[in-house]
């Protein structure tokens, strides 16, 4: 069976996208907070434990904000194809 062009699937490939980049900001917030808060715990302070909190979650966010970045980067790039593709048809 040959493949056919279908933009429905590349719409969907990009909602895919979007709904993963979303999911890692969440994801890196949380681990980053989780990780450098148990760190910050493990020296036996506590307030050390929630500076380590707060600064990885900013450090978490920042990192997956990067990462979620690329994914609506390239959601966008098939996005735009598509519309390439429909304008060519009209022109």
């Amino acid at each position: 069976m040959a493949a056919s062009y279908d933009p429905a699937v590349i719409q969907e490939f990009a909602d895919r996208l979007y709904a993963k980049a979303s999911g890692i900001i969440r994801s890196y917030t949380i681990l980053g907070v989780i990780l450098l808060g148990f760190a910050g715990l493990a020296t036996g302070e506590p307030i050390l434990g929630a500076v380590g909190a707060v600064i990885g979650g900013v450090v978490g966010y920042s990192m997956g904000k990067e990462k979620a970045f690329a994914h609506k980067l390239q959601a966008q790039t098939a996005l735009c194809q598509v519309q390439i593709e429909k304008n060519s048809k009209s022109a």
